[in-house]
């Protein structure tokens, strides 16, 4: 026969078990308010964002341009020139075009 002391333990551990499969794991940080939603989803004024970076020389002109003071830097190409163009954020954070030249200068398209 069992002890009562053991007995009385096991009890204890299998309605502790049964308490704790009866709430969410890991815990809220909130308290039990459960995970607060997303913002909406906003379109980008620059466009659905670049592939990954295919070539060393795209990456090369892409860090250029983030050099020349640009951020965001989207959808890097080469014209037939062999100047690069993509778009990007000014200063201001305003979408503008941008173009590589063959001399490393950066400058916003007209």
């Amino acid at each position: 026969m069992m002890n009562r002391p053991l007995l009385a333990s096991l009890l204890i551990v299998a309605s502790t078990a049964a308490a704790n499969a009866q709430t969410a794991w890991p815990p809220s940080p909130y308290g039990g308010a459960g995970m607060p939603s997303r913002p909406p989803l906003q379109d980008d004024a620059l466009g659905p964002r670049s592939e990954p970076t295919v070539t060393v020389a795209t990456a090369v002109a892409r860090t250029q341009i983030e050099k020349g003071g640009y951020t965001g830097v989207r959808g890097v190409s080469r014209a037939a020139d062999g100047t690069w163009h993509a778009r990007a954020r000014n200063a201001q954070n305003a979408p503008v075009s941008v173009v590589l030249d063959n001399q490393g200068n950066v400058s916003e398209a007209r």
